[in-house]
């Protein structure tokens, strides 16, 4: 019997990994443009234009352009703002099918974050600062050639660790952050007697969740807290013994 080399390549989770991140893209993406103009647009509720020919008054130079990186300042108008949904749009559905993975993921992460730096309250969600780490993580990830075959070489392994880390911190800190609250109700495990009335983006089940007794109300918070405490430790461990 020859010789197999057992260490791990990664191949096929790049693969899937990219695929899935131009999926949530793609839906960021069309999910803002279709209320950009409501939201940000030249008569919407908080003008991207307005937004920045205020701090461009007060600030001159590069100094503007430091404190808010984004591709609108040269164009705010509502043109601008569906050439940055609809580019990204476009851009995260070549991503899924392969073709030239590095500087599309690149543009991908540009046009974000010019969104996001105008959005502000829009846009200030967690998830929105997650999709930026990772995205800028990912360009590093992937080769920067034309030829999708191409995209199935093995990542460089000290990216590897550092989208590792990433998924420890946001569920480390997800759960020590409702500890160090000082909510009493998350060290009762009471949290979520009165939670599913209170989220922000109710789901069609939240109702049906609300109903169930307080025993599996508890249990539930101390699965999470297990989750989100002591699992990401199985992350680190089990690398740090290659």
């Amino acid at each position: 019997m020859g010789f197999v080399d057992s260490a791990p390549n990664y191949r096929l989770a790049q693969w899937l990994f990219v695929r899935l991140l131009g999926l949530i893209y793609l839906a960021a993406f069309v999910s803002l443009w279709i209320q950009v103009d409501g939201l940000i647009g030249s008569h919407g509720i908080l003008p991207a234009g307005d937004f920045l020919n205020g701090v461009g008054q007060q600030r001159t130079g590069w100094e503007r352009y430091h404190l808010l990186p984004t591709l609108l300042w040269f164009d705010a108008g509502d043109s601008g703002l569906h050439l940055l949904c609809g580019g990204g749009a476009l851009l995260a559905g070549l991503l899924i099918v392969g073709v030239v993975p590095g500087p599309i993921l690149a543009l991908l992460w540009l046009f974000y974050l010019s969104l996001v730096t105008v959005s502000r309250e829009f846009l200030s969600f967690q998830w929105d600062n997650l999709l930026l780490e990772i995205g800028f993580l990912a360009i590093w990830l992937v080769p920067w050639r034309i030829r999708p075959a191409r995209a199935l070489e093995s990542p460089f392994r000290p990216m590897l660790w550092t989208l590792w880390f990433l998924l420890f911190k946001l569920m480390f800190s997800s759960g020590l952050v409702k500890l160090l609250s000082g909510d009493p109700t998350w060290r009762s495990l009471t949290a979520l007697t009165f939670h599913y009335e209170t989220q922000p983006l109710p789901t069609p089940l939240a109702w049906y969740a609300h109903q169930l007794p307080d025993w599996f109300q508890a249990t539930s918070v101390a699965v999470m807290f297990t989750i989100e405490l002591v699992v990401p430790f199985l992350i680190v461990v089990p690398r740090l013994r290659r």
